[in-house]
């Protein structure tokens, strides 16, 4: 088993789930954050959350997903790679760090 992994770089699962997840399932990660300049939450925290979601979804998806109060609640949100304001029905890609804006806290 050893030499299978040494060779293979290891046992070839994540590859497997990672092809599964997308490819397959077409999803892509998503990243809510609180702070878009220090891409932290209210805790400060870096990067705490990551959310596998579809891909096509928008802003206000990711909203309802984090909770749906803040769907309800949705303003607009915040590409924090652009620090640009996007809409609620924009395409997000794989990657993407948002801000969402909500009237819920």
């Amino acid at each position: 088993m050893k030499e299978y992994m040494d060779a293979h770089g290891g046992t070839g699962v994540q590859d497997i789930i990672n092809k599964a997840v997308f490819e397959l399932l077409d999803m892509i990660v998503l990243y809510p954050v609180e702070d878009e300049t220090h891409l932290t939450d209210g805790q400060g925290r870096v990067l705490p959350d990551a959310f596998l979601m579809k891909k096509g979804s928008t802003p206000h998806d990711l909203a309802h997903q984090v909770h749906s109060d803040i769907g309800k609640g949705f303003l607009y949100a915040i590409d924090a790679k652009t620090k640009m304001r996007i809409k609620e029905n924009a395409i997000l890609k794989d990657g993407d760090i948002i801000k969402i804006v909500s009237t819920a806290k």
